[in-house]
């Protein structure tokens, strides 16, 4: 998940439409939330600016979430919304317990080996299907690396604020690819 300064969450991301009624399927980044089921508005980001929209009607389809916004009233009307971030109310997400965090929390956090060795900076947390890859970048290096969140890895050090990893010999090389070329992921 990523945030932004008005306290907006990043939780999904618009599909194709659903139907001709202007229903769209929304993705959610994390596939055991119930978000989407219990908030009433969600705020749709473009790269042209963002848009609050009233959920009219909501319901769970297996992998994704099926949503009625208000205004939204045909398929034209919902394949406009394809590809956008679907993003709640921070005030929203449910309360965590203990060593728990959002991903939004992690974004902007220095990366580090366990010998205390700085890699760059967490800049993107991606759902790849099995677990979670982090996006590290080092920009004065000018690269990105690719690391799976598992938890052999990857330790999350909250009281110091930064990722520590702990990673087998070769796979920080094995990833490596100079920033922006990643982009090609589909994003």
């Amino acid at each position: 998940m990523s945030g932004d300064v008005a306290g907006w969450i990043s939780v999904a991301k618009v599909g194709r439409p659903h139907g001709v009624r202007g229903e769209v399927r929304v993705f959610p980044h994390d596939g055991g939330s119930e978000t989407l089921l219990a908030v009433d508005e969600v705020r749709v980001r473009r790269r042209g600016g963002a848009r609050l929209f009233k959920v009219l009607r909501r319901r769970r389809a297996s992998k994704f979430f099926i949503l009625c916004l208000d205004g939204v009233v045909d398929r034209d009307g919902a394949q406009e919304l394809n590809g956008a971030d679907v993003e709640v109310d921070q005030s929203m997400l449910p309360e965590l317990r203990g060593e728990e965090f959002y991903h939004h929390q992690l974004i902007g956090l220095p990366v580090e080996d366990d010998g205390g060795q700085s890699i760059g900076v967490l800049e993107e947390v991606l759902d790849t299907g099995g677990h979670d890859t982090l996006v590290v970048r080092d920009h004065g290096a000018g690269v990105e690396f690719m690391v799976p969140f598992v938890e052999s890895m990857v330790e999350v050090d909250q009281a110091r604020g930064a990722v520590v990893l702990t990673l087998p010999q070769g796979l920080l090389e094995a990833t490596e690819e100079p920033i922006g070329r990643g982009d090609e992921r589909g994003r």
